[in-house]
């Protein structure tokens, strides 16, 4: 995001290929690609086909949130995965794990929080 809105501010680039932030990120292009899907979904990012198409955010930075672009590319995908099923006769085994997810589930809301509160504009400033 940040990215794009720095060679966007460039002026040399209002729409910016996949291939062209892949190639400057040294990030796979099918990475890029698959980032890219996810943030269109999310509307943080707007696309437009052809020759001088690409990729351009939607809205200023000082309008999205970390959050946002975590939980487009994550998509509401659970931080901690927790297993239930355990084949052991332990006593008080469940009043355990239930303990242990819900410390995990404070710590991913904590998480949130947190990147709810720091705009991207935030990080450049």
């Amino acid at each position: 995001m940040v990215f794009i809105h720095f060679k966007s501010e460039e002026e040399k680039y209002d729409f910016l290929s996949a291939k062209v932030i892949s190639e400057m990120l040294n990030i796979p292009t099918p990475t890029v690609v698959k980032i890219l899907g996810k943030l269109k979904k999310a509307g943080l990012i707007v696309t437009k086909e052809g020759a001088r198409g690409g990729n351009h955010l939607a809205r200023p930075i000082n309008e999205m949130t970390l959050y946002d672009v975590f939980h487009a590319v994550e998509q509401g995908t659970e931080l901690f995965r927790t297993y239930r099923t355990f084949n052991m006769d332990f006593d008080n085994l469940d009043a355990m794990v239930e303990k242990g997810i819900s410390s995990l589930k404070r710590a991913e809301k904590a998480m949130e929080e947190e990147l709810a509160s720091v705009r991207i504009s935030d990080l450049i400033d």
